[in-house]
């Protein structure tokens, strides 16, 4: 059964909700970055009635961030439909100014897979798989449980023999063994459960595909109520053209584990060179 509260009407198209506020709060702005690989933040600005808004109400508590827009049902009526839910957990607070009438606070939402990064460990993992290494500590490091991750994967993947954990976090040591192998993940949402959901894909099936946003500049135009793209920009920089790789394992001495690699593709840009290869000593 889902925890929160169910989406109250509003004439503001983003509902912000956070378990165990009874505040109702005002959505001013909010600010997101979303990546492959990488956990998203969203930091969301919002106004409430309510003064006392504290930390100790806010941070580490389940939240969602709801866009929402009115759908024309034919004479004059309107009615929301969710759009998008996305859901984490509160991970930064601030209190950015108060008035008479309400307070202006700010939150940070992200999901549970970025707390990841205040665990450091040192840890040997030994005859497992880079699956099975993720799941482990998901599992028992982190309580997630199955309804927490998913993994999709088209592909078998061989144990080793040991893999070491030294120093680094729990989310740079995951995503380095994932990226070694060549899993990425994202993360949706599971709306009957309330919670956000990290999925692992090694291929282009998980890849979402059809999204169409109109161009409407600002420039004197209107966008109609509906989600636009209001401007593009494009950048341009300098990256190495060639990837070679050196390596030496002893128990295949006679092989040749040398790779080089032309990320151009034919193309002629301006580029550098990447070489990286071990120090035998």
């Amino acid at each position: 059964m889902s925890n929160n509260p169910p989406l109250r009407f509003s004439h503001n198209h983003h509902l912000l909700v956070v378990k165990g506020c009874e505040a109702e709060p005002d959505v001013l702005a909010f600010d997101g970055d979303e990546a492959l690989s990488r956990p998203f933040s969203y930091r969301v600005e919002f106004t409430s009635r309510d003064h006392g808004i504290s930390k100790e109400m806010m941070l580490m508590k389940p939240g969602s961030l709801t866009l929402q827009a009115p759908v024309d049902q034919g004479y004059g009526i309107k009615i929301q439909q969710p759009l998008r839910v996305i859901q984490g957990v509160v991970t930064g607070f601030e209190r950015l100014g108060t008035s008479k009438d309400e307070t202006y606070y700010a939150l940070t939402l992200r999901p549970r897979l970025a707390l990841l990064d205040r665990s450091h460990q040192n840890a040997i993992y030994q005859d497992m798989s880079v699956p099975q290494i993720v799941e482990k500590i998901l599992r028992e490091r982190h309580g997630m449980r199955g309804q927490d991750f998913l993994f999709s994967l088209a592909k078998e993947y061989q144990r080793r023999e040991q893999v070491m954990q030294y120093g680094e976090d729990d989310l740079h040591f995951i995503t380095r063994l994932l990226g070694e192998v060549g899993i990425w993940f994202r993360f949706t949402t599971d709306t009957r459960l309330n919670i956000d959901v990290v999925e692992f894909y090694d291929s282009q099936q998980g890849y979402e595909k059809g999204l169409t946003l109109p161009s409407v500049p600002p420039s004197g135009q209107h966008s109609q109520g509906v989600d636009s793209v209001w401007g593009m920009e494009s950048r341009h920089s300098v990256v190495q053209k060639q990837v070679s790789t050196r390596d030496y394992n002893y128990r295949q001495a006679t092989e040749n584990m040398n790779t080089l690699v032309d990320v151009t593709r034919g193309t002629r840009p301006r580029t550098g060179k990447r070489t990286t290869m071990p120090i035998i000593i």
